[in-house]
Formats: structure tokens, sequence, C-alpha cells
């Protein structure tokens, strides 16, 4: 518990400057700042933080947890605004994220890089099949989100789809079959889905598991 708050205001301080890097990315020329923006997304790094610091305690695993959720948060965050997530996040983070994960816990690095590997191979797939609905930088992030978490990235890609399949019944009812036509960046999905794993993942695979 004494970990959470000053955990929470470095959420807080990293999620700051993200303005920054949206307002470069994806080719550097700028976008329209947002002070608002800003705030948001330095108040919900800080949210996230502060939950995973009390979910996982000072354990360490705690490391390669805020490590991806300081990445997912900028990756999501540019992929709203600008429908990309840049490889100057993905591939670091990838190596990273695994370094980490794997310094804290050093048993698991077959599960860990299988984990990364089969993500990547299963959205690889669907970006092959209909790339107008997967981008690379989904298939990158989910390598980074795999690497972390191992056989728990298949509860991440549960949540990610099934929050999206959600969202999209919502745009139809909204919008009725004008709404076949709208597009969305999938990357927050992902995020959202990692975030899941990170805070429940062992529960919701032992729920699944044992009630197969």
């Amino acid at each position: 518990m004494e970990t959470v708050l000053p955990l929470a205001g470095a959420g807080f301080a990293l999620g700051w400057p993200i303005e920054w890097l949206i307002q470069r990315f994806p080719k550097g020329e700028g976008t329209a700042p947002s002070s608002r923006r800003r705030w948001l997304v330095a108040a919900a790094t800080a949210a996230l933080f502060a939950a995973v610091a009390f979910k996982i305690g000072l354990h360490p695993r705690l490391a390669p947890a805020l490590l991806l959720t300081a990445l997912i948060v900028p990756a999501s965050v540019i992929d709203l605004r600008l429908r990309i997530i840049p490889d100057v996040i993905n591939k670091p983070g990838a190596a990273a994220v695994y370094l980490t994960a794997v310094i804290a816990q050093p048993d698991r690095w077959v599960e860990l890089l299988i984990g990364g590997l089969a993500a990547m191979a299963f959205l690889g797939v669907a970006w092959l099949i209909y790339p107008a609905g997967m981008g690379k930088g989904d298939v990158k992030m989910v390598l980074m989100i795999g690497l972390a978490l191992g056989k728990y990235v298949a509860v991440a890609l549960f949540a990610a789809f099934a929050l999206s399949t959600v969202f999209s019944a919502g745009v139809l009812v909204v919008q009725g079959l004008r709404g076949r036509k709208t597009t969305f960046p999938f990357g927050p999905f992902l995020a959202l889905g990692a975030m899941i794993a990170l805070l429940y993942g062992p529960q919701l695979w032992n729920a699944w598991y044992i009630g197969t």
C-alpha cells in the first residue's frame, strides 16, 4: 500500500509529457496541442500505476507491469489521435519489457517468449487476411504485451476483442447501418485488454481453466 501514492505520482509525471509525443507523430509535422488531453492522460497514467501497484504490491513482477503500462498508454493515445502506433514505442518496448520480465521471473522466460510470439502470429494472420482492419502497429504492440504477460496474453486478447465488439455494436445502435463504415483504432482496446490481464489475468485464466 505504501507504494501506491508514490507510483501514482510517478505515473502522473510520466503521463504529462505524452502530449509532446502526440504532437510529433507520425511524421514530425505536429498537431494541435490539447491541455485537456494532457491532464487526462497524466491522470489516467497515475490511476493505472496506482491500480497496478495496489494489485501486485512489492513483487518483482511489479517492474515489468509498470513498464508495460508506461508504454501502452502513449501507444494507445497516439493511435487514437493519429491511427498509428510508432515503432519507437513498440520495438524498444518489446525488448525492454521482455528483459525486465525475465529478470523479475526467470523461470517464465520460455512462457513469456512463446506468449509474445504466439500473440504476434495470431494478429499477424488477421492483418494478412484483412489489413484494413488490423494495422502492423497492432501486431507489434501485441508482441510487446505478450512478452510481458506470457500465457495471460490470451486474457488480454479476449478482452480486447470483446470490448471492441461491444463498441462496434454500440456504434451500430447509435448510427444504424451507417455505422458499418465507421473505423476505429484497435490499439486502445489492446491496451485495455493488457491492463485487465495485468490486474486479473491469473484469476481469469484459472477460472477459465477450471471451468473447462
